[in-house]
């Protein structure tokens, strides 16, 4: 009898596990802002400055839209609880930089772009720089970060913005 009554049990556990995930509610940005959800994966303890990985990327995402003269105001926020779900968004899982190679960092952030309640998932974005002997670490640091915001931004600007490059051609 006791085994039947573990055997109901797990089922009624595996059942409430297995049951499907609950249709998540997106809403309007503010107007003329681009929310950008960036998730960090990096080890606890290990900050060797203030200036993170989130602070570097959020930097150049804002330098790079007003160079490209985009039409909206980049709103960087890292992931965090009660983080709303907005209809247009961009999300950036960021995996901790890597030197493979003695003089090349490499960068590595799963990417998706919402577009009106659309997702459109450009998987993990890999862009690599190789630096110069004698070139300072936040040089480095930040000169990889603008490559990654120029890089994304050439995957996700056709989908936001289909008429800026138009615009540019006349």
């Amino acid at each position: 009898m006791k085994i039947k009554a573990s055997l109901l049990l797990l089922a009624a556990l595996l059942g409430a596990v297995a049951a499907p995930a609950k249709e998540v509610a997106r809403v309007p940005a503010p107007e003329g802002v681009l929310p950008v959800v960036i998730t960090e994966m990096t080890l606890l303890g290990n900050s060797a400055n203030a200036v993170t990985d989130f602070h570097r990327l959020a930097l150049e995402f804002e330098r790079m839209a007003e160079e490209r003269k985009w039409p909206v105001k980049i709103a960087a926020e890292r992931f965090a609880a009660n983080t709303t779900d907005y209809l247009t968004t961009l999300n950036i899982s960021l995996m901790p930089l890597r030197e493979e190679t003695p003089g090349e960092y490499e960068y590595r952030g799963w990417t998706t772009l919402w577009v009106n309640g659309k997702e459109h998932d450009f998987k993990i974005i890999i862009v690599r720089y190789k630096y110069r002997l004698g070139e300072q670490m936040d040089d480095r640091v930040e000169k990889l970060f603008r490559a990654v915001a120029h890089a994304t931004a050439d995957k996700i600007e056709p989908l936001l913005f289909p008429d800026l490059k138009k615009e540019e051609k006349k």
